[in-house]
């Protein structure tokens, strides 16, 4: 073990142990970077490896801001701990360059997986399946939101999908299903072009949006507060909109932008909406998946730690041909695949994850017990027919 200095909230310098390199031998942290494990099996990680630039730029107390993370992803409650299954660190620090933290669940994750990915992914639904209600969407958003929330532009807005059409309707039932516990009313949150899983943005937005580049960032949330992030810049509000009173919508950028794209949209600025509108907001949930996607898209390694949990063993399948980028290439430099086995993306992991959240756990029961229900009846049946 080597030893660091480490900034506690007090400001006094303290000495802790950080983990050696060699403990953790499929974690790789280069200069400038720092890990946070959300899985280890044996030797093997599933984690995120993040720039400390790009983390003190999106949050003010970079250590809640990997407990935010840990939370999107895994769909519950943890600490941040030096080990996984460490106790837990304070959370008023700051990182240290090239340190590995671990997120450590309150419970302990047991994934026994209730969603067979491979089956949904089957199942996709093909983007021009939904173009007869696209229309109808946009014409929804801008009722709601008048312009690009986060330039004011109308002329260069689009429709943005929060979770994108193409990964279709059962997909889109399964993430609110088997949603992490949140205050959130999502009963009625059943259509993939619901007003909730969308907003009216700048073309770039959209573009950049798709990629997982650029993440919404609703505060408050279950780990961060509105003053826990830089404050939103001074810019131009037009008349028929205002900020919400008590959240905030934030652009956050996860890779830095080329330049000259922050001119038009900067990091951090926050979402207005048409002023006295009763029209519900985007969803929390989904903005807090599609963060915790686009986390894993920028910055994920590891995930072949996932797939030998996730399903039992199948014969190789062909990688289906991608609908569009957003949703269909590799997430970061640990997730491609090469045995041949098809490739899995981010909402592959944040789908096998939220599948074992305690919602998920009671549908699966609860969808056993109906099978087994059926089944007596149908042995009832069939024992009466043969007296």
């Amino acid at each position: 073990m080597s030893s660091q200095s480490y900034s506690s909230s007090d400001s006094e310098s303290v000495v802790m142990a950080s983990p050696s390199r060699s403990d953790f031998p499929t974690v790789f942290v280069p200069e400038g970077h720092v890990a946070l494990v959300l899985l280890q099996e044996g030797e093997s990680s599933f984690y995120l490896r993040i720039p400390l630039s790009i983390i003190n730029s999106l949050c003010l107390k970079p250590r809640k801001y990997l407990i935010f993370l840990g939370w999107c992803i895994l769909g519950c409650e943890g600490v941040l701990a030096l080990e996984h299954d460490g106790d837990e660190i304070n959370t008023d620090g700051g990182l240290d360059d090239q340190w590995i933290y671990h997120y450590v669940p309150a419970a302990t994750l047991d994934l026994v997986h209730a969603v067979d990915l491979e089956v949904i992914k089957a199942r996709k639904c093909v983007f021009s399946e939904f173009t007869e209600t696209r229309d109808e969407f946009s014409t929804k958003l801008l009722e709601r939101d008048v312009r690009c929330l986060w330039t004011g532009v109308i002329d260069y807005g689009a429709r943005l999908h929060i979770i994108p059409p193409e990964r279709g309707p059962e997909w889109f039932r399964l993430i609110v299903e088997n949603r992490p516990n949140c205050s959130e009313n999502v009963t009625t949150l059943n259509d993939i072009n619901d007003i909730r899983n969308g907003v009216f943005a700048y073309s770039t937005i959209r573009a950049a949006f798709d990629l997982c580049h650029l993440a919404i960032l609703k505060t408050p949330n279950q780990i961060l507060n509105p003053e826990d992030i830089p404050p939103r810049d001074d810019r131009h509000v037009y008349a028929d909109v205002s900020y919400p009173t008590s959240s905030r919508y934030t652009l956050q950028w996860l890779v830095v932008p080329e330049p000259g794209i922050t001119t038009i949209v900067p990091n951090n600025r926050d979402a207005t909406f048409k002023r006295n509108t009763e029209k519900p907001k985007p969803s929390d949930l989904l903005l807090h998946y599609t963060y915790g996607a686009a986390a894993i898209k920028c910055w994920g390694h590891g995930t072949e730690v996932l797939k030998d949990r996730a399903n039992p063993p199948r014969p190789s399948a062909p990688v289906q041909a991608p609908i569009r980028p957003s949703r269909s290439s590799t997430a970061g430099a640990g997730t491609g695949e090469s045995d041949g086995q098809a490739t899995w993306d981010e909402d592959d992991v944040m789908l096998f994850f939220w599948g074992n959240t305690r919602a998920a756990k009671e549908r699966h029961l609860k969808k056993v017990e109906e099978i087994i229900e059926r089944m007596e009846q149908w042995r009832a049946g069939v024992a009466e027919d043969s007296v």
